[in-house]
Protein backbone atom coordinates (compact mmCIF):
# COMPACT_ATOMS: atom_id res chain seq x y z
CA UNK A 1 0.00 0.00 0.00
CA UNK A 2 1.47 3.33 -1.09
CA UNK A 3 2.04 6.00 1.51
CA UNK A 4 0.20 9.28 1.05
CA UNK A 5 2.09 12.32 -0.20
CA UNK A 6 1.85 13.86 3.26
CA UNK A 7 3.38 10.74 4.90
CA UNK A 8 6.21 10.66 2.36
CA UNK A 9 6.90 14.35 2.97
CA UNK A 10 7.01 13.73 6.73
CA UNK A 11 9.52 10.88 6.29
CA UNK A 12 11.71 13.03 4.04
CA UNK A 13 11.70 15.86 6.59
CA UNK A 14 12.60 13.44 9.39
CA UNK A 15 15.45 12.03 7.29
CA UNK A 16 16.63 15.57 6.46
CA UNK A 17 16.60 16.51 10.14
CA UNK A 18 18.68 13.44 11.05
CA UNK A 19 21.28 14.35 8.42
CA UNK A 20 21.35 17.96 9.55
CA UNK A 21 21.78 16.91 13.19
CA UNK A 22 24.76 14.75 12.16
CA UNK A 23 26.20 17.73 10.29
CA UNK A 24 25.80 19.96 13.37
CA UNK A 25 27.59 17.39 15.54
CA UNK A 26 30.48 17.23 13.09
CA UNK A 27 30.70 21.04 13.03
CA UNK A 28 30.70 21.11 16.84
CA UNK A 29 33.55 18.57 16.98
CA UNK A 30 35.51 20.60 14.43
CA UNK A 31 35.07 23.71 16.57
CA UNK A 32 36.23 21.87 19.72
CA UNK A 33 39.43 20.61 18.02
CA UNK A 34 40.36 23.95 16.53
CA UNK A 35 43.00 25.46 18.81
CA UNK A 36 42.67 29.01 17.50
CA UNK A 37 40.32 30.91 15.20
CA UNK A 38 41.34 31.30 11.60
CA UNK A 39 43.47 34.42 11.05
CA UNK A 40 40.86 35.94 8.72
CA UNK A 41 37.96 35.40 11.14
CA UNK A 42 37.16 38.21 13.58
CA UNK A 43 34.77 37.29 16.41
CA UNK A 44 32.11 40.03 16.77
CA UNK A 45 32.12 41.88 20.04
CA UNK A 46 29.40 41.48 22.64
CA UNK A 47 27.50 44.53 23.83
CA UNK A 48 28.65 46.08 27.06
CA UNK A 49 27.63 43.81 29.95
CA UNK A 50 26.08 41.21 27.62
CA UNK A 51 26.36 37.59 28.74
CA UNK A 52 26.21 34.60 26.38
CA UNK A 53 23.00 32.57 26.71
CA UNK A 54 22.87 30.96 23.23
CA UNK A 55 25.12 28.09 22.12
CA UNK A 56 27.50 28.72 19.20
CA UNK A 57 26.46 32.36 19.27
CA UNK A 58 28.63 33.43 16.33
CA UNK A 59 27.92 30.41 14.11
CA UNK A 60 25.18 29.76 11.57
CA UNK A 61 23.42 26.47 12.23
CA UNK A 62 20.51 24.23 11.32
CA UNK A 63 17.81 23.50 13.91
CA UNK A 64 14.90 21.18 13.19
CA UNK A 65 15.55 21.58 9.49
CA UNK A 66 15.58 25.39 9.58
CA UNK A 67 18.62 27.53 8.83
CA UNK A 68 19.47 29.98 11.63
CA UNK A 69 21.97 32.72 10.75
CA UNK A 70 24.31 33.84 13.50
CA UNK A 71 22.90 37.38 13.32
CA UNK A 72 19.49 36.03 14.41
CA UNK A 73 21.15 34.24 17.32
CA UNK A 74 22.78 37.56 18.26
CA UNK A 75 19.29 39.07 18.41
CA UNK A 76 18.13 36.17 20.61
CA UNK A 77 21.05 36.63 22.96
CA UNK A 78 20.34 40.35 23.44
CA UNK A 79 16.69 39.51 24.19
CA UNK A 80 17.57 36.84 26.75
CA UNK A 81 19.85 39.36 28.49
CA UNK A 82 16.81 41.65 28.76
CA UNK A 83 14.70 38.78 30.06
CA UNK A 84 17.29 38.12 32.77
CA UNK A 85 16.96 41.77 33.86
CA UNK A 86 13.16 41.52 33.78
CA UNK A 87 13.42 38.39 35.92
CA UNK A 88 15.65 40.23 38.42
CA UNK A 89 13.09 43.04 38.76
CA UNK A 90 10.21 40.59 39.17
CA UNK A 91 11.98 38.54 41.85
CA UNK A 92 13.00 41.67 43.75
CA UNK A 93 9.41 42.99 43.82
CA UNK A 94 7.54 39.69 44.22
CA UNK A 95 5.97 39.77 40.74
CA UNK A 96 4.84 36.59 38.99
CA UNK A 97 5.22 36.20 35.23
CA UNK A 98 5.06 33.35 32.72
CA UNK A 99 6.38 32.62 29.25
CA UNK A 100 3.53 32.76 26.74
CA UNK A 101 2.93 32.45 22.99
CA UNK A 102 5.93 31.52 20.87
CA UNK A 103 8.29 31.72 23.84
CA UNK A 104 6.29 29.11 25.78
CA UNK A 105 6.03 26.94 22.67
CA UNK A 106 9.76 27.29 22.13
CA UNK A 107 10.55 26.27 25.71
CA UNK A 108 8.33 23.19 25.52
CA UNK A 109 9.03 22.02 21.97
CA UNK A 110 12.58 23.29 21.31
CA UNK A 111 14.09 24.02 24.75
CA UNK A 112 14.81 27.48 23.38
CA UNK A 113 13.68 29.79 20.61
CA UNK A 114 11.48 28.50 17.82
CA UNK A 115 13.94 28.46 14.89
CA UNK A 116 12.17 31.32 13.09
CA UNK A 117 11.10 33.38 16.11
CA UNK A 118 12.47 36.88 16.67
CA UNK A 119 11.16 38.06 20.04
CA UNK A 120 10.30 37.00 23.59
CA UNK A 121 6.78 37.02 25.07
CA UNK A 122 5.85 36.96 28.75
CA UNK A 123 2.53 37.50 30.50
CA UNK A 124 1.32 38.58 33.96
CA UNK A 125 -1.99 38.76 35.78
CA UNK A 126 -3.31 42.35 35.87
CA UNK A 127 -2.26 43.08 39.51
CA UNK A 128 1.31 41.93 38.78
CA UNK A 129 1.30 43.84 35.48
CA UNK A 130 0.34 47.07 37.27
CA UNK A 131 2.96 46.43 39.94
CA UNK A 132 5.58 45.76 37.28
CA UNK A 133 4.92 49.08 35.54
CA UNK A 134 5.87 50.96 38.71
CA UNK A 135 8.81 48.70 39.61
CA UNK A 136 10.33 48.72 36.11
CA UNK A 137 10.10 52.50 35.87
CA UNK A 138 12.02 52.84 39.13
CA UNK A 139 14.56 50.10 38.42
CA UNK A 140 15.38 51.22 34.87
CA UNK A 141 15.27 55.01 35.25
CA UNK A 142 19.08 55.20 35.36
CA UNK A 143 19.83 52.11 33.29
CA UNK A 144 22.36 52.86 30.53
CA UNK A 145 20.76 50.56 27.93
CA UNK A 146 17.25 49.39 28.85
CA UNK A 147 14.03 51.36 28.92
CA UNK A 148 10.30 50.67 29.00
CA UNK A 149 7.77 51.45 26.28
CA UNK A 150 4.14 51.84 27.39
CA UNK A 151 1.36 51.52 24.84
CA UNK A 152 -0.69 54.26 26.48
CA UNK A 153 2.11 56.76 25.77
CA UNK A 154 1.61 56.19 22.07
CA UNK A 155 0.48 59.08 19.85
CA UNK A 156 -1.82 58.94 16.82
CA UNK A 157 -1.85 61.43 13.96
CA UNK A 158 -5.46 62.18 14.89
CA UNK A 159 -4.56 62.98 18.50
CA UNK A 160 -5.22 66.67 19.25
CA UNK A 161 -2.79 66.70 22.17
CA UNK A 162 0.45 68.63 21.73
CA UNK A 163 2.56 65.73 22.96
CA UNK A 164 6.24 65.62 23.74
CA UNK A 165 8.00 65.25 20.34
CA UNK A 166 10.01 62.32 21.72
CA UNK A 167 6.81 60.27 21.62
CA UNK A 168 7.07 60.27 17.83
CA UNK A 169 9.98 57.81 17.96
CA UNK A 170 7.53 55.18 19.24
CA UNK A 171 5.78 52.62 17.01
CA UNK A 172 3.16 54.13 14.75
CA UNK A 173 0.77 52.92 12.04
CA UNK A 174 -0.63 55.68 9.84
CA UNK A 175 -4.30 55.86 8.86
CA UNK A 176 -3.33 55.16 5.23
CA UNK A 177 -1.64 51.92 6.25
CA UNK A 178 -4.64 50.89 8.36
CA UNK A 179 -6.97 51.55 5.42
CA UNK A 180 -4.79 49.32 3.24
CA UNK A 181 -4.42 46.63 5.94
CA UNK A 182 -7.68 46.46 7.96
CA UNK A 183 -6.30 43.92 10.47
CA UNK A 184 -3.47 46.20 11.55
CA UNK A 185 -4.06 48.11 14.77
CA UNK A 186 -2.75 51.67 15.25
CA UNK A 187 -1.06 50.56 18.45
CA UNK A 188 0.07 47.51 20.39
CA UNK A 189 -1.73 47.19 23.76
CA UNK A 190 1.17 45.90 25.82
CA UNK A 191 4.41 46.87 27.53
CA UNK A 192 7.85 46.40 26.03
CA UNK A 193 11.33 46.42 27.50
CA UNK A 194 13.77 47.81 24.91
CA UNK A 195 17.54 47.69 24.48
CA UNK A 196 18.40 51.17 23.16
CA UNK A 197 21.63 49.92 21.54
CA UNK A 198 19.73 47.99 18.87
CA UNK A 199 17.48 48.69 15.87
CA UNK A 200 14.44 46.78 14.63
CA UNK A 201 11.96 47.21 11.76
CA UNK A 202 8.69 45.26 11.91
CA UNK A 203 7.64 43.53 8.66
CA UNK A 204 5.96 45.81 6.10
CA UNK A 205 5.17 48.52 8.65
CA UNK A 206 8.46 50.26 8.01
CA UNK A 207 7.63 53.24 10.21
CA UNK A 208 7.04 50.99 13.20
CA UNK A 209 10.53 50.82 14.46
CA UNK A 210 12.64 51.16 17.50
CA UNK A 211 14.89 48.86 19.50
CA UNK A 212 14.77 45.10 20.03
CA UNK A 213 12.25 44.20 22.72
CA UNK A 214 10.68 41.76 25.16
CA UNK A 215 6.86 41.82 24.96
CA UNK A 216 4.94 41.94 28.25
CA UNK A 217 1.26 40.96 27.99
CA UNK A 218 -1.51 40.99 30.61
CA UNK A 219 -4.17 38.51 31.77
CA UNK A 220 -7.66 39.89 32.50
CA UNK A 221 -10.99 38.20 33.31
CA UNK A 222 -13.11 36.95 30.42
CA UNK A 223 -16.38 34.99 29.92
CA UNK A 224 -17.97 32.71 30.85
CA UNK A 225 -18.59 34.38 34.19
CA UNK A 226 -20.50 33.19 37.24
CA UNK A 227 -22.40 36.46 37.73
CA UNK A 228 -23.95 39.28 35.70
CA UNK A 229 -21.95 42.04 37.40
CA UNK A 230 -18.60 40.67 36.18
CA UNK A 231 -20.01 40.19 32.69
CA UNK A 232 -21.22 43.79 32.62
CA UNK A 233 -17.79 45.01 33.76
CA UNK A 234 -16.18 43.03 30.92
CA UNK A 235 -18.59 44.57 28.40
CA UNK A 236 -17.86 48.10 29.65
CA UNK A 237 -14.12 47.46 29.22
CA UNK A 238 -14.74 46.18 25.71
CA UNK A 239 -16.61 49.38 24.81
CA UNK A 240 -13.80 51.56 26.17
CA UNK A 241 -11.29 49.58 24.13
CA UNK A 242 -13.58 49.93 21.12
CA UNK A 243 -13.52 53.71 21.56
CA UNK A 244 -9.72 53.51 21.33
CA UNK A 245 -9.19 50.96 18.55
CA UNK A 246 -12.33 51.23 16.38
CA UNK A 247 -13.93 54.63 17.18
CA UNK A 248 -15.72 54.74 13.82
CA UNK A 249 -17.58 51.50 14.58
CA UNK A 250 -18.49 52.71 18.09
CA UNK A 251 -19.91 55.91 16.57
CA UNK A 252 -21.98 53.84 14.12
CA UNK A 253 -23.31 51.68 16.98
CA UNK A 254 -24.35 54.83 18.84
CA UNK A 255 -26.19 56.16 15.78
CA UNK A 256 -27.89 52.79 15.30
CA UNK A 257 -29.19 52.88 18.87
CA UNK A 258 -27.48 49.63 19.86
CA UNK A 259 -27.75 48.87 23.57
CA UNK A 260 -24.49 49.48 25.43
CA UNK A 261 -23.16 48.25 28.76
CA UNK A 262 -21.89 51.79 29.24
CA UNK A 263 -24.11 54.91 29.18
CA UNK A 264 -24.37 56.54 25.78
CA UNK A 265 -23.38 59.96 27.16
CA UNK A 266 -20.26 58.50 28.77
CA UNK A 267 -19.23 56.72 25.55
CA UNK A 268 -19.72 59.93 23.54
CA UNK A 269 -17.51 61.72 26.06
CA UNK A 270 -14.80 59.02 25.89
CA UNK A 271 -14.79 59.08 22.08
CA UNK A 272 -13.75 62.73 22.22
CA UNK A 273 -10.71 62.01 24.41
CA UNK A 274 -7.23 61.97 22.81
CA UNK A 275 -5.68 58.54 22.43
CA UNK A 276 -3.49 58.67 25.52
CA UNK A 277 -6.34 59.65 27.84
CA UNK A 278 -8.56 56.86 26.49
CA UNK A 279 -5.77 54.29 26.80
CA UNK A 280 -4.95 55.27 30.39
CA UNK A 281 -8.66 55.21 31.24
CA UNK A 282 -8.86 51.60 30.04
CA UNK A 283 -5.77 50.57 32.05
CA UNK A 284 -7.21 52.18 35.19
CA UNK A 285 -10.63 50.60 34.65
CA UNK A 286 -9.23 47.09 34.17
CA UNK A 287 -6.96 47.47 37.21
CA UNK A 288 -9.77 48.71 39.48
CA UNK A 289 -12.25 46.03 38.41
CA UNK A 290 -9.91 43.02 38.29
CA UNK A 291 -11.27 39.97 40.10
CA UNK A 292 -10.46 36.25 40.15
CA UNK A 293 -12.48 34.37 37.52
CA UNK A 294 -12.36 30.83 36.07
CA UNK A 295 -11.11 32.14 32.71
CA UNK A 296 -8.63 34.83 31.71
CA UNK A 297 -7.63 36.36 28.39
CA UNK A 298 -5.34 38.78 26.61
CA UNK A 299 -8.09 41.39 26.70
CA UNK A 300 -7.42 43.53 23.60
CA UNK A 301 -6.83 40.54 21.32
CA UNK A 302 -9.80 38.62 22.65
CA UNK A 303 -12.28 41.51 22.40
CA UNK A 304 -11.19 43.52 19.34
CA UNK A 305 -9.13 41.23 17.14
CA UNK A 306 -11.36 38.21 17.84
CA UNK A 307 -8.38 35.94 18.49
CA UNK A 308 -9.31 33.27 21.00
CA UNK A 309 -6.48 34.05 23.40
CA UNK A 310 -8.39 32.73 26.41
CA UNK A 311 -7.15 30.31 29.04
CA UNK A 312 -8.28 28.58 32.23
CA UNK A 313 -7.04 30.50 35.27
CA UNK A 314 -6.07 27.24 36.99
CA UNK A 315 -3.42 26.66 34.30
CA UNK A 316 -1.46 29.58 35.80
CA UNK A 317 -1.88 28.71 39.48
CA UNK A 318 1.55 27.06 39.62
CA UNK A 319 4.83 27.75 37.85
CA UNK A 320 7.35 25.33 36.39
CA UNK A 321 10.82 26.31 35.16
CA UNK A 322 11.72 24.90 31.74
CA UNK A 323 15.05 25.02 29.86
CA UNK A 324 15.33 27.85 27.34
CA UNK A 325 18.68 28.05 25.53
CA UNK A 326 21.16 28.30 28.46
CA UNK A 327 18.71 29.49 31.13
CA UNK A 328 15.42 28.31 32.64
CA UNK A 329 12.25 30.39 32.37
CA UNK A 330 8.97 30.36 34.34
CA UNK A 331 6.08 28.68 32.51
CA UNK A 332 2.50 27.84 33.54
CA UNK A 333 2.58 24.38 35.14
CA UNK A 334 -0.25 23.22 32.87
CA UNK A 335 1.56 24.46 29.77
CA UNK A 336 0.20 21.74 27.48
CA UNK A 337 -3.36 22.96 27.97
CA UNK A 338 -2.30 26.58 27.53
CA UNK A 339 -0.55 25.76 24.24
CA UNK A 340 -3.51 23.72 23.00
CA UNK A 341 -5.89 26.59 23.79
CA UNK A 342 -3.60 28.95 21.88
CA UNK A 343 -2.45 26.86 18.90
CA UNK A 344 -4.50 23.67 18.69
CA UNK A 345 -2.11 20.86 17.65
CA UNK A 346 1.25 22.42 18.51
CA UNK A 347 3.40 19.26 18.57
CA UNK A 348 4.08 19.01 14.84
CA UNK A 349 6.66 21.29 13.21
CA UNK A 350 5.40 23.11 10.11
CA UNK A 351 6.79 21.79 6.84
CA UNK A 352 6.75 25.23 5.20
CA UNK A 353 9.75 27.51 5.69
CA UNK A 354 8.87 30.27 8.16
CA UNK A 355 9.79 33.92 7.78
CA UNK A 356 12.55 35.37 9.95
CA UNK A 357 12.86 38.94 11.03
CA UNK A 358 15.14 40.53 8.46
CA UNK A 359 15.61 44.19 9.30
CA UNK A 360 17.41 44.41 12.60
CA UNK A 361 20.84 45.06 14.02
CA UNK A 362 22.33 44.74 17.49
CA UNK A 363 25.23 46.99 16.52
CA UNK A 364 23.60 50.38 15.84
CA UNK A 365 21.38 52.25 18.37
CA UNK A 366 17.95 52.88 16.85
CA UNK A 367 18.00 56.63 17.50
CA UNK A 368 21.29 56.93 15.60
CA UNK A 369 20.10 54.64 12.82
CA UNK A 370 16.87 56.48 12.10
CA UNK A 371 18.58 59.86 12.38
CA UNK A 372 20.83 58.76 9.51
CA UNK A 373 18.08 57.42 7.24
CA UNK A 374 15.84 60.47 7.74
Amino acid sequence: MRKSGKSQMKLLIQQQNRLLEQQNKLLAKLTQHRKAPRPDYAVPELLDGEQIFVDNLFRDEIRDGFFIPSRLKRLWNVQINMLVELDRICKKHGIRYFAIGGTLLGAVRHKGFIPWDDDLDVIMFRPDYEKFKIAAEEELKNHPHYKMWYWYNHRLETDPEDDDPSIMELPFVSKEQRDEHPLWAPFFPLLRMLDKRTTYFQDERTNIHYATWVDIFCLDPCPPFDDEKTLRTFQVGRRILGAIAIPERMTEDLKAGITMAISRDKLVEILKYPFRKKAMLLEEFLAETFTQTPYVCEFPYCTIKNFDYTYKTKCFENVIYLPFEKIKIPCPAEYEEVLTDRYGDWHELPTKKQKHAEDFTVEIPYEEFFKQIR
